[in-house]
């Protein structure tokens, strides 16, 4: 009966010891995370130095400016880079990036 339990606790402790170590795929992916793009909801959106409306405004924000989310600060807070700087932005003011409709060429015949 003993032998039993060891072997149930070793089987036990292996299986743990493997869940918590990551997978080298895992690993790498984790190190080749892309910033991703978004936009601003409108025009004229402040990115602030800290998260805080109380601190520095390092610029404002328009819609047709390219703005990489590093990462979501917290539940009201982002942290992007525009044009060179870093600040913070209300997170509720980010939204995915809006694809341009691309325009067609349409010849007409005569």
């Amino acid at each position: 009966m003993k032998k039993i339990l060891l072997t149930l606790a070793l089987f036990v402790q292996v299986g743990l010891t493997m869940a918590a170590t990551p997978a080298p795929y895992q690993t790498a992916l984790a190190s080749n995370k892309k910033n991703m793009i978004v936009q601003v909801r409108q025009d004229n959106v402040k990115m602030f130095q800290q998260p805080g409306t109380s601190t520095t405004i390092l610029l404002t924000i328009n819609t047709t400016d390219r703005v990489e989310l590093i990462r979501k600060w917290n539940a009201h807070w982002g942290l992007v880079a525009v044009n060179g700087k870093t600040g913070y932005v209300v997170y509720s003011e980010l939204t995915q990036l809006k694809e341009q409709p691309q325009t067609q060429q349409i010849s007409l015949r005569r």
